[in-house]
């Protein structure tokens, strides 16, 4: 008796001890396979999306138009520099076109306060004195007249020597055609043609006269 009772403490403990051993390395080996599966796609899954996501880019451009096509032409005046022009040209600038009338200083007697205006020109386009149709190139059409000009100089001479007609050849731009359709009885008459949806302003810079098609970004 006394013999088999000191057998059985350590029959418990080896069966103890197996069952320990069995426990111990299964839950190490069970957390790292289960962890690394789980955290490692989902860190590409959320970066993935988000960098397509974030397109600025086309925002401005749908911006820019919508501006350019809620600009309506609206009639303006404004005083000229002098009674006498001399010149225009044609300059583009990133976004807009314009057309810069050049003028030199006035006659001694005046016929007038030299005045300019701008307004949206309707067809049919013609000229001035002789009513034949101008074949004025664009969508639409402006119109710009000079009022109280002195056409000819103190000797005689014609005051202005510029082109009586500009083509614009860029299809990138919105300026197509500008046209001197009257020369006449004190007063200078020029029709601007361009395409597109487009913000246009008279303004004077110094000793000209500008018109301003802005129609797109950067203007």
């Amino acid at each position: 008796m006394s013999h088999t009772t000191r057998r059985l403490p350590i029959v418990g403990l080896a069966i103890l001890g197996l069952s320990i051993a069995a426990c111990g390395p299964t839950t190490p080996s069970a957390s790292p396979s289960s962890a690394a599966p789980s955290v490692a796609p989902s860190a590409p899954a959320t970066a993935t999306p988000a960098a397509p996501t974030a397109t600025v880019a086309p925002s401005p451009t749908p911006s820019a138009s919508a501006v350019a096509v809620s600009c309506d032409v609206k009639p303006q005046t404004g005083q000229l520099p002098s009674d006498r022009l001399t010149g225009v040209q044609v300059l583009g600038v990133p976004g807009s076109d314009i057309v810069e009338f050049q003028f030199s200083p006035g006659s001694l007697t005046p016929a007038g306060p030299p005045v300019g205006s701008l307004d949206v020109a309707t067809p049919p386009f013609t000229e001035g004195a002789s009513g034949l149709p101008v074949d004025l190139q664009g969508q639409k059409a402006l119109q710009v007249v000079f009022r109280h000009m002195s056409l000819q100089n103190d000797a005689g001479e014609e005051t202005f020597t510029g082109e009586r007609e500009i083509r614009a050849t860029d299809p990138s731009r919105s300026l197509r055609h500008v046209v001197l359709f009257d020369e006449s009885e004190g007063q200078l008459g020029w029709y601007i043609g361009y395409d597109g949806p487009a913000c246009v302003t008279l303004t004077r810079e110094g000793d000209n006269v500008v018109v301003a098609i802005a129609y797109g970004p950067g203007s």
